[in-house]
């Protein structure tokens, strides 16, 4: 299968299986069929089913293998109460008779099971005003194992799953010292709303957010006729400068409105992010 638009991940695309998890009460709301790329009905997983238990598994096996024992893993309820219920979840796969030993022992795949395991997963989760939806959790296994050649798989997944859920404006909270920062940036300047967030476990997080349209999920996903505009940026934050973090979120506060307008940029002591005011 592939989308209606060429794109620089079409291997990818053809070479996995989408699926969507949903409640019967959620499904008609979603595009199941987002740029043609259709979702096959025995991939869509009720989450209310028996018969869903080993797949809703390999999730939580997934996020593990995502960010590992440092990372802030999710426990069952958690997917259940605040990611399958209220929202869905979206993704790529391949079938286990597909994958061989190494991988569905890391997975620890019942030797029984024939279905699905996922590669990947973007889970949102629907905000009160309509067509809102705030990003929960993005996984992926391209830097768990690399040899895959699964680069370009995280933004893939998470372009169309906004599709799928058919958002309008999206907000995400992440780290600034996140890896993940350089995939939401694909989808164009990200306007901030909170620079320093202490409401969070971990304070050096961020909320941004940015319109939803045809043109940024279809250049996330590698378009290369698609070209979105970022200002240039006029100051850099480090991922470790929580003063300057601060200084910003007062200046938030304050009423001025800054964005994201690149993607991180690397250098010998870490990590530093473009801003621009808005």
């Amino acid at each position: 299968m592939t989308l209606q638009f060429a794109t620089r991940n079409d291997a990818i695309i053809a070479g996995y299986v989408p699926f969507l998890v949903a409640t019967p009460q959620n499904r008609p709301y979603f595009d199941t069929a987002p740029f043609g790329l259709s979702i096959a009905e025995r991939e869509i997983i009720d989450p209310m089913r028996l018969e869903s238990k080993t797949f809703l598994h390999l999730l939580q096996r997934l996020d593990q293998l995502t960010f590992g024992p440092e990372g802030m893993p999710m426990p069952l309820w958690i997917f259940y109460d605040c990611s399958e219920l209220p929202g869905g979840i979206f993704g790529f796969g391949r079938y286990a008779d597909a994958l061989d030993a190494t991988l569905l022992a890391e997975y620890g795949v019942p030797a029984e099971y024939h279905g699905l395991v996922p590669f990947s997963m973007y889970i949102a989760i629907p905000m009160s005003r309509p067509g809102d939806w705030m990003g929960h959790n993005l996984a992926s296994l391209s830097p768990t194992f690399p040899e895959l050649g699964l680069r370009g798989l995280g933004a893939i997944t998470k372009a169309l799953a906004l599709k799928v859920y058919r958002v309008e404006q999206f907000y995400g909270v992440t780290q600034w010292e996140s890896k993940a920062l350089y995939i939401h940036t694909k989808f164009g300047p990200l306007g901030l709303t909170t620079a320093f967030t202490p409401a969070h476990s971990t304070p050096h997080s961020l909320t941004y957010s940015h319109a939803v349209d045809e043109a940024c999920i279809r250049a996330a996903c590698g378009d290369p006729t698609v070209t979105l505009d970022y200002p240039p940026a006029e100051l850099y934050l480090d991922s470790l400068d929580e003063k300057g973090m601060i200084e910003l979120q007062e200046q938030i506060e304050a009423g001025e409105r800054f964005a994201i307008v690149g993607p991180p940029e690397r250098y010998e002591n870490g990590v530093r992010h473009p801003i621009a005011r808005r």
